[in-house]
Formats: C-alpha cells, structure tokens, sequence
C-alpha cells in the first residue's frame, strides 16, 4: 500500500443540527513516493458528551 502523509484540512464547514455538528471536509495527504497530492472528502456528525466523538 502507498504511505501518505496528513497536509492539511481543507475548507472545514460545520452546521450545527439540534446537538450535533455535521462537517464536510476535504483532507489533503501527500504520497511520500511521488510527492503527488491526493484529496479526500469526508462527512462527519460530531455530538459532544464529555468529549467530541464521531457519531455518523
């Protein structure tokens, strides 16, 4: 398998909906071989409880 390397996020939005925040996010990783850029996009919902956790 490739090794990426975590770069940055990127434009994180977050909407707030009842107790939760949903977030749309890209993730920019680097292939430690090529040095290309690869872009990732993720949805997430968060809710807090004692700590954020990732619930969907």
């Amino acid at each position: 398998g490739r090794d990426y390397l975590y770069s940055e996020l990127v434009n994180p939005i977050f909407i707030k909906d009842g107790d939760n925040v949903k977030v749309k996010v890209a993730v920019k990783f680097i292939d430690n071989q090529t040095k290309a850029t690869q872009v990732s996009q993720y949805e997430l919902v968060l809710h807090k409880d004692s700590n954020w956790k990732i619930v969907g």
